[in-house]
This record gives C-alpha cells, sequence and structure tokens, in this order.
C-alpha cells in the first residue's frame, strides 16, 4: 500500500480488506457486526491512518472504547504507523465527489491540466461545466453539538484552568470580540470547550446561531465551493452564525485553498462583532511550520491563546466522579477503582473516560460493587495494549506525576532530593518493568549509564525503608503495566 497524502477508498485496498479480517477475528463475530463492520478506511499518510464509521455517537464510542486495539490491530497486521484517529463517513456534493476522477485522469494525461482547489483537478472545460450546475448547498456544513459536553460536565484543574477561562470569556456581554484559540494535544478536551461554548451560547436567544464545524467538513464544503464557484455562498451560510467554531484546525495542513476561505470567513466574522472560537493541536508559533498559511497563524496568535495540557491524576479522577454522578448506570464503582482507572490510563482523558465506560458497559445494567479484581478482569485488554506500548517516555511522565513535578524537572541538571529520589524510582521502573538497558536509561533522562546504575542502586536501598519512595514506584509501576 502506498503511504501518501491521496484519499484510499476501501473497494480499492485489498490491504484493508486483510485488516478487517484481522480485526474480526480479534473481536469476535458478534462485537465485529455491531461496531466495526462499517469502518472505512479514509485516508493513509505516513504519520497517520484515518478510518471512518457512520455516526458521530458511533465514532465517539469507538474512540473511546475501541482505539487502542484498533492501532494495535493496524501495527500488527499492516505496518507500523504513529497514530490512528476515527472521523464519519462525509457524503460529499456531487462536484467533490469528482476529485478522485480527475486525480486519475491528471495522471492519464500526463499533468494536461490545472489545480484549482484543495487537491481538486480538472481541465478548463470541466470547471466552466461545474460553474453551470450551480451553487452548492451549504447547510449541513456545521456539525450538531454533543449534549454530553456542557461546562456542567466539565472538570477544571491546573492543565485546563486557562482554556476553561478564555471559553467563560467568549459568553461575556458587552465586550469586544476576540478569536479565541484552544491548543493542545489530542485529548485533553479541546473539542469539549469548543462545544461548551456553544451549549452556553444558545441558551441566550438573543446571542443568535451557533456552528460547530469539524476540519473534514471544512474542507468538504470549500472544495464544493469551489468547483461550483459558490465560494461567497459558503461565506454567507457560516457568517449567518453569531458563534462560529472550528476544530482540528491543524488538519487543514497543505490545504491552501480552504486555509484562504476559512481565513477570509474569520476576518469577516470578527469585523462584524461575531465570536469565533477555534481549536488545534499545535501552539500559534508551530502552525506556519506545520504547513498552516501564515496570515492565519498570525490571526490565531493575535487572539486569545489558551494552552490546555495533558491532565493529571487530580484532574481525570474528578472527570470519571462526574461521569459517574451523571451516569443511569445502576452498578456502583467505589473511589478506589476510580483512583486505579486515573492512576493507570494516564495516556489521554479519552482513554480514561473510555475505561470506566466499558466497566459501566459490562456492569451498568445490574446492582453491583465493582471492586478492583473486577475492574482489571474487564480491562484486561487495555491494560496489556498499555503494557506493550509502554516506553520510556511513558516512565519518566509518570515518574513526574508520581511524584508531583514538572516533565522538564526529570531531565534537567538541577539535583534537589525530591528530583533525585523521582529519577531513582524511574530508573528503578525502566529497568525492572520495562527491561531497558543502563545507557538506554541513561540517556532518556539526559545521563550516562554509570549514572543510571547508581540511581537504580540507590532505589534498591530506598525501596527498603521509605513508604513515600515505595508508594511513588507503585504509582508508576500501575501506569506502566496497570
Amino acid at each position: 500500500m502506498t503511504n501518501n497524502n491521496t484519499t484510499t477508498t476501501v473497494s480499492s485496498t485489498k490491504t484493508f480488506d486483510r485488516y478487517h479480517a484481522a480485526l474480526r477475528g480479534r473481536v469476535g463475530d458478534a462485537k465485529y457486526k455491531s461496531w466495526f463492520i462499517d469502518l472505512g478506511l479514509a485516508e493513509l499518510t505516513e504519520e497517520c491512518v484515518t478510518l471512518s464509521t457512520g455516526s458521530e455517537a458511533k465514532r465517539d464510542m469507538l474512540d473511546q472504547r475501541f482505539l487502542p486495539v484498533l492501532a494495535d490491530i493496524w501495527r500488527a497486521e499492516i505496518g507500523p504507523i504513529s497514530k490512528l484517529r476515527l472521523t464519519v463517513h462525509k457524503k460529499l456534493s456531487e462536484h467533490a465527489a469528482k476529485i478522485d476522477a480527475q486525480e486519475e485522469k491528471r495522471a492519464r494525461n500526463n499533468g494536461k491540466v490545472r489545480a484549482f482547489s484543495d487537491g481538486a483537478y480538472g481541465t478548463e472545460s470541466e470547471a466552466a461545466q461545474s460553474r453551470k450546475d450551480g451553487a452548492a448547498h451549504f447547510g449541513d456544513i456545521a456539525t450538531p453539538l454533543d449534549a454530553r459536553r456542557t461546562f456542567d460536565t466539565l472538570a477544571v484543574g491546573d492543565s485546563n484552568r486557562i482554556g476553561w477561562a478564555a471559553a467563560r470569556q467568549a459568553l461575556v456581554e458587552g465586550r469586544q470580540r476576540e478569536l479565541i484559540y484552544f491548543y493542545g494535544q489530542s485529548g485533553v478536551g479541546k473539542t469539549h470547550l469548543l462545544q461548551a461554548v456553544g451549549h452556553e451560547w444558545m441558551k441566550n436567544s438573543t446571542r443568535g446561531s451557533c456552528a460547530y464545524v469539524t476540519y473534514n467538513n471544512l474542507i468538504s464544503a470549500c472544495v464544493s465551493a469551489v468547483w461550483s464557484n459558490s465560494t461567497q455562498a459558503l461565506h454567507k451560510s457560516l457568517l449567518q452564525n453569531t458563534l462560529l467554531s472550528f476544530d482540528d484546525i491543524h488538519f487543514l495542513e497543505g490545504k491552501n485553498r480552504t486555509q484562504e476561505e476559512l481565513l477570509i470567513v474569520i476576518d469577516a466574522a470578527l469585523d462584524s462583532g461575531k465570536q469565533v472560537v477555534i481549536a488545534g493541536e499545535l501552539p500559534p508559533a508551530k502552525l506556519a511550520e506545520a504547513g498552516i498559511n501564515q496570515r492565519l497563524a498570525d490571526r490565531l496568535s493575535g487572539g486569545i491563546c489558551a494552552p490546555i495540557d495533558q491532565g493529571d491524576e487530580t484532574l481525570r479522577l474528578a472527570v470519571l466522579r462526574k461521569r459517574m454522578e451523571q451516569s443511569s448506570a445502576k452498578c456502583s464503582i467505589p473511589d478506589d477503582v476510580l483512583h486505579f482507572i486515573a492512576r493507570t490510563f494516564t495516556q489521554s482523558m479519552r482513554e480514561t473516560i473510555g475505561a470506566l465506560n466499558q466497566l459501566t458497559l459490562m456492569y451498568g445494567a445490574q446492582e453491583v460493587v465493582v471492586d478492583i479484581e473486577d475492574a482489571k478482569s474487564i480491562l484486561k485488554s487495555r491494560l496489556e495494549d498499555r503494557r506493550k506500548a509502554a516506553t520510556l517516555e511513558d516512565a519518566i511522565a509518570a515518574g513526574a506525576e508520581a511524584f508531583g513535578l514538572k516533565l522538564e524537572d526529570m531531565t534537567c541538571r538541577a539535583q534537589p532530593q525530591r528530583l533525585v529520589r523521582a529519577r531513582h524510582a524511574v530508573v528503578w521502573c525502566a529497568r525492572e518493568v520495562l527491561k531497558e538497558s543502563f545507557p538506554r536509561i541513561g540517556k532518556s533522562l539526559k545521563r550516562d549509564h554509570t549514572t543510571a546504575m547508581s540511581s537504580y542502586r540507590r532505589a534498591q536501598a530506598l525501596l527498603e525503608r521509605d513508604k513515600a519512595f515505595q508508594d511513588g514506584v507503585r504509582r508508576i509501576r500501575e501506569a506502566l503495566e496497570g
């Protein structure tokens, strides 16, 4: 299979059929038919595989419960990837659907056609014909808000407090509207904040309407608008709303025409006093390096920029408690089990929530108390997936969290006792749990192998007499192996 930036269809990909067969064998026939039979291959690049499913709700469920399994099967059956993500099947307009055919035609004609939109090709006569077909309709460009993603269901901690404050600022009446940009890695709650602002905005009918737009819907609409010469109709459709939210801005990398149209809409919206809220993974200074239009990156940097970090254990626990408060499940999941989930599933908040969802899926209809052993049994596959994926970087991150430090503290040159003890714990766990060599452990902590060996010996001594150190090591082990 060729890894490039072109969209690949399931029907033309025998490799993807092999993936489906492996998936079916892994999860069983019943679960496969319920959850995975409609999975499509939306896009395949050197860095990322994008699978698609039939609805937002199903996408969210797969994302929360099965994403590690889907990625693990891909790596085992197809080959290495850095990331696997999920999207929703998008039925493009008649004009946008011509893209694949025009791409093939362009190759056959040895480049005797011109490009005039993001990946869309056509001859001059075909472009003219497309303009005769009339403007496309853009009423479905916005995605409905998820009723679960509100401020009431949002747990706030040190990692997302700036984002929460920025989100609330968007709702203040009588002030000059500024663009708000949330940024942080996947799974930190950016989409939750975007949609929470939308829900709150709609509570006051005098504010007007809102539109939450995903990156894939925006790309599809822009391609269709360019084909049909109806970009002004697209602008008008978006600008009918007084709140515009655009998600996953970083995925517009290389989509130059879409970025240009988005920039026009942002400027027009702000000039007319509308509120614009955007989310992406990268800070504004890094967006241009990643292939985002410099002018668009500048617009984001000129607004309110709100970084959102990975939540710590305290925040993950708060999220789990909120989920249980709002859950209709008949089972009871006590705090020690919630603590276990919060300590163990640390890759992202989605992973944490997905583990809880798996428990409520199994026990939700039963009036039982779920204990630690029950939880470990039900979450066995997730725990095994984490064990397979654990790295030295994971050990360092777990050590920082276990000892209440910043990630950069683990590799800096400072030597206060609290930092040194945390490094000892990481070295011991890297050696005993991950079976890593001392040279590799030392390199990961920016030390030499003799320092790592000395640290390991000191950790062994501390484990015999220091209960606080023992607890820190236990927390790191749980994060690495469940």
